[in-house]
């Protein structure tokens, strides 16, 4: 058999069994760049539409394709898989330096721990806002836009059920609106956290594994995030 043939078979294979162990990732995986996509745009971060989780997936897939051997098993690809998901979501969005270097994220995530201790402060008519977050998202400025914050109600209801946030009321706009600036202004690595833990539909190890921190971190992350929500 010639040479060009040999390497295209092997090739061919390696498409066969790379494609057998990602199918089973897909479902979630599809789900969390959809879901961190439209939390971008709401955010103001790209514009309405303009990117689509299927084709980011697919860039992905090729990315993970060209170093793929056959000895990676499906958790390492799964992993694999997210993570280079989240850096390919954060590129197109101009963020990727948050995570340009994974050895880090751990130390980052020290500081962050400690702006999730952030007090609240009481407006005149009873409202609740976080003293650091008032100049982060404009809410003094006249272009400030409260609507922006709403969450969609699929996600607001993900987000309450997977984090046990049952007592919360999201009834009124009031209160959806101060629900989705707490979720926005997470500090970021926190914030994908979150993400991965709710539309990623990844365990605590998956996470810890993915982002290269300790188990205990993230789940002092999340436990620190639901308190933070449930403070509304």
């Amino acid at each position: 058999m010639k040479i060009k043939e040999s390497q295209y078979l092997k090739q061919e294979n390696d498409f066969q069994e790379f494609y057998k162990k990602s199918s089973k990732v897909l479902p979630s995986l599809k789900k969390f760049a959809a879901a961190k996509l439209k939390l971008a745009e709401k955010e103001g971060l790209i514009d309405k539409g303009f990117y689509d989780a299927n084709e980011i997936l697919d860039e992905v897939f090729m990315d993970v394709f060209k170093t793929y051997s056959d000895d990676i098993d499906e958790k390492q690809l799964k992993q694999t898989l997210f993570l280079k998901t989240i850096l390919k979501i954060n590129h197109k969005i101009e963020r990727e330096n948050q995570f340009a270097d994974i050895i880090n994220i751990d130390t980052i995530l020290k500081d962050e721990m400690n702006s999730l201790k952030e007090d609240y402060s009481i407006e005149a008519d009873g409202d609740y806002i976080f003293d650091e977050e008032l100049d982060d998202i404009s809410y003094k400025q006249n272009s400030f836009n409260p609507v922006h914050f709403i969450l969609d109600q699929p996600m607001e209801m993900e987000l309450t059920g997977k984090l046990d946030l049952s007592d919360i009321s999201l009834v009124s706009d009031k209160n959806r609106i101060l629900f989705g600036a707490s979720f926005y202004t997470l500090p970021p690595i926190s914030k994908t956290i979150i993400e991965l833990y709710v539309f990623g539909d990844q365990e605590i190890a998956e996470i810890a594994e993915t982002l290269s921190v300790d188990k205990k971190t993230v789940q002092n992350v999340i436990d620190r995030v639901r308190e933070r929500l449930e403070k509304l």
